[in-house]
C-alpha cells in the first residue's frame, strides 16, 4: 500500500494539489484534500489488486475552485487508460478518475467534494 500512496502523493505534488492522506494535518489552507484508500477482496491469479482512493477536497471559497481541481483531475488520470507507471518495485499502477459528487457539510460556506479514483496495481514477486 505505501507504494500506491507515495505514487499518489508525488502525483498531487506535481498537480499543485494541497493533499494529505487520512487526515489533514498541515495548517489549513483552502482548498485542501483528504485521501482515503478502500481495498477490494483477494488478489486475482496474475497477482492485480484494485483499490479505491476516495479523494475529498474541502474549501471555503467558491465550488468552481473545487471543480477546476476535479478537471486537472481528470486529465492527469483519464478515465480511458489511465495514468500508469512502474514503481520502484516493479509492481505497475495504473490510476483512473471515476466519479465525483458534492458533499453536504450542513455550513453555507463550507463547500465539500468527493472524487473517487480507481486504482489497479500488479505486485511482483511476493
Amino acid at each position: 500500500m505505501t507504494e500506491i500512496l507515495n505514487f499518489i502523493q508525488g502525483e498531487m505534488n506535481t498537480l499543485n494539489i494541497p493533499y494529505e492522506f487520512m487526515r489533514w494535518t498541515s495548517p489549513v489552507a483552502y482548498p485542501y484534500f483528504i485521501g482515503e484508500l478502500s481495498e477490494f477482496e483477494g488478489i486475482t491469479e496474475d497477482g492485480l489488486e484494485e483499490k479505491t482512493l476516495i479523494l475529498t477536497g474541502t474549501t471555503h471559497h467558491t465550488w468552481m475552485e473545487l471543480i477546476e481541481i476535479q478537471e486537472k483531475l481528470k486529465k492527469a488520470f483519464p478515465a480511458t487508460g489511465g495514468k500508469t507507471a512502474i514503481l520502484d518495485d516493479g509492481s505497475g499502477i495504473a490510476v483512473f478518475y471515476g466519479t465525483a459528487f458534492p458533499v453536504p457539510t450542513g455550513d453555507a460556506n463550507l463547500k465539500r467534494l468527493q472524487i473517487n479514483l480507481t486504482v489497479k496495481l500488479w505486485k511482483v514477486g511476493n
